[in-house]
């Protein structure tokens, strides 16, 4: 399973000022994903009380082209509005680098997306779910 959750504010610059192109931007990572033809789960922008929320959830059965357009609005969003900041936690049980049974989980801070190691449910086997017996 390729599962994948994350949050964004999309924030213009990191400085406390008031944010004259916010909506514009919003407006041009909309259509980004727009043009992704998303299937697999949830990828939305939208404003909450004057301000605007990146979600995206999923879960498929496999890892798919789809995650790199999803690391692609990462990337887009830290280009665009490098104000904005998040995290994405991304488990992929077929890793073949050692990471089957961890949560990746990517931050977005000032323009840059990294990767962190996880340390709240990973390893996933046994803090969340019980070693498989059969």
């Amino acid at each position: 399973m390729y599962e994948f959750h994350g949050w964004a504010v999309i924030r213009e610059t990191p400085q406390v000022i008031d944010e004259e192109n916010v909506d514009d931007i919003a407006k041009m990572i909309e259509e980004y994903i727009d043009n992704l033809n998303w299937e697999s789960g949830i990828l939305k922008i939208f404003a909450v009380n004057g301000e605007y929320q990146f979600i995206v959830s999923g879960v498929s059965n496999h890892k798919t082209q789809e995650s790199e357009e999803l690391l692609g609005v990462y990337k887009y969003i830290a280009k665009i509005a490098p104000g904005s900041y998040g995290l994405l936690y991304v488990k992929d049980d077929e890793d073949t680098k050692g990471l089957d049974n961890e949560f990746i989980v990517y931050t977005l801070v000032r323009g840059n997306l990294s990767i962190q190691k996880d340390t709240f449910i990973s390893p996933f086997i046994p803090i969340v779910e019980d070693e498989c017996t059969d």
